[in-house]
């Protein structure tokens, strides 16, 4: 069953950090988010992603930790960053609350480029969280 979408692209960043802190308990790294991104919305920390010097490890880390509560907005932002095509495949293959929209935004950078692992997918030697 699908989470409730928590994180919109309006919500204020320090929501999001206050919710990391009271899982994590990680005070120092989250005061750093909230103090670079203080009065913004996870939209604007998104924006960012598009930059050319953007590490897209981070936004991958952020849709492991929250991207099931997030809507397709502020997901599509962070998986368009992705440009290398094996990391693209690996969030394929590992988030099953990816859209049909989704899918076909990370199938367009890896179709043709992993002849190897797209024949592992088709023949089943590896598989999609979605499809389990």
């Amino acid at each position: 069953m699908p989470k409730r979408i928590k994180y919109k692209s309006d919500t204020p960043v320090s929501v999001l950090m206050k919710d990391y802190k009271q899982v994590n308990r990680c005070d120092a790294e989250s005061d750093i988010w909230n103090n670079k991104f203080a009065g913004k919305t996870l939209s604007d920390m998104a924006d960012g992603c598009s930059d050319k010097d953007f590490n897209p490890i981070w936004g991958i880390w952020f849709l492991h930790t929250f991207g099931a509560e997030t809507d397709t907005t502020l997901r599509q932002k962070l998986l368009a960053a992705i440009k290398d095509s094996m990391q693209a495949f690996s969030v394929y293959l590992t988030f099953a609350w990816l859209t049909d929209e989704e899918d076909r935004l990370l199938e367009g950078k890896f179709r043709g480029k992993l002849p190897t692992a797209e024949k592992e997918l088709e023949n089943g030697i590896v598989t999609r969280a979605k499809w389990q």
